[in-house]
C-alpha cells in the first residue's frame, strides 16, 4: 500500500514538473507567424509618437578619466529644435546649448560659439568628455528617446530571432561587425536596446528603461543610456515631464542675459 502511494506521488510530481516546464516555454516571445514589416512599422509608429518634450533630468557622464553628474533642463521639439541647460547644485545654469532650426548656440566652459544647424559639432561641448561628432537633429533624437537616424530601414528584411524575452532584429551587412541590431519588446513594440555603427567607425549602444505608467498617454523612457568607446551618458528624467505640448519657439534662441552667464 505504501509502495502504491509512493508511485502515485512520484507520478503526480512528474506531471507537475511537466506542466511547469510547458508554462515556462509559453512565456517566451513567440515570433512564428509575425510579419517583420509589421513589427518595424509599429516600431516606427512609437518612435515618431513623441514630437516634443519639456522637463528636468539627472545627467551622468562617464569617461576613462572622469565622472560628472548634474541636473539638466530639457526642451526639445522635432526635428531640430533644442534647449539644454546644465545646472549646478544651486540651480544656476553653468552650460547652455540651443538650436532654433537655423543656428546652434553653445555657451559652456569649453566653448562659446554659433554653428549652422546642419553642421556636426563636438558633443563634448555639451557633455564634457564625450568626444563624438553629432548634429542638432541627432541630439534632439537622443533626448526624445528616439533612435539615431538610419538605425533601421523599413524596406529591409532583418534576421528575426528572440533573446532575453525580446524580439531581436539584426540588420546584417557584409561586415557583421557593422550590423545594426534592435531588441524590441514583443508586447508594446518599444525598442529597449540598440547597437549600431557611428560614422566615425565606432560602435555604439543605447538602452531604454521606460516609465511604469504612460506619460501624457505615451510610452517614454525614464532612463536613456548611450555608450561608445568607454564613453557613456545616462539621462534619467523626472516623472513630471510634458510630452507633445505647445512649446514657445522663443526658448530656442538664447536671450542676451543667457549669453552673459
Amino acid at each position: 500500500m505504501n509502495f502504491s502511494k509512493t508511485i502515485k506521488s512520484l507520478a503526480a510530481l512528474i506531471l507537475i514538473l511537466l506542466f511547469a516546464s510547458c508554462a515556462v516555454k509559453k512565456e517566451g516571445v513567440q515570433i512564428e507567424g509575425k510579419n517583420t514589416s509589421a513589427i518595424l512599422e509599429k516600431v516606427e509608429l512609437y518612435e515618431n509618437a513623441v514630437r516634443s518634450l519639456k522637463g528636468f533630468a539627472k545627467v551622468k557622464i562617464k569617461t576613462p578619466d572622469n565622472k560628472i553628474s548634474y541636473s539638466q533642463v530639457t526642451v526639445a521639439e522635432k526635428p531640430n529644435l533644442l534647449r539644454l541647460e546644465a545646472l549646478n547644485p544651486f540651480g544656476k545654469a553653468v552650460g547652455f546649448i540651443s538650436s532654433d532650426g537655423e543656428n546652434i548656440y553653445i555657451i559652456s566652459p569649453s566653448e562659446r560659439g554659433v554653428y549652422d544647424s546642419t553642421t556636426k559639432f563636438d558633443l563634448a561641448y555639451v557633455y564634457p568628455g564625450l568626444n563624438l561628432k553629432i548634429t542638432a537633429e541627432n541630439l534632439v533624437n537622443l533626448v526624445l528617446g528616439k533612435l539615431p537616424e538610419n538605425t533601421y530601414n523599413l524596406s529591409s528584411t532583418p534576421e528575426v530571432t528572440t533573446e532575453a524575452g525580446r524580439i531581436k532584429l539584426n540588420f546584417k551587412t557584409a561586415n557583421s561587425n557593422n550590423s545594426n541590431i534592435l531588441w524590441v519588446n514583443g508586447t508594446n513594440h518599444r525598442v529597449e536596446r540598440a547597437e549600431f555603427s557611428l560614422e566615425e567607425g565606432l560602435r555604439a549602444e543605447i538602452k531604454y528603461k521606460y516609465f511604469d505608467d504612460l506619460i501624457d498617454g505615451l510610452y517614454f523612457p525614464q532612463t536613456i543610456e548611450f555608450a561608445s568607446d568607454e564613453l557613456s551618458i545616462t539621462i534619467v528624467y523626472e516623472s513630471d515631464l510634458e510630452l507633445n505640448t505647445n512649446v514657445d519657439k522663443n526658448l530656442f534662441t538664447p536671450a542676451v542675459e543667457t549669453a552673459n552667464f
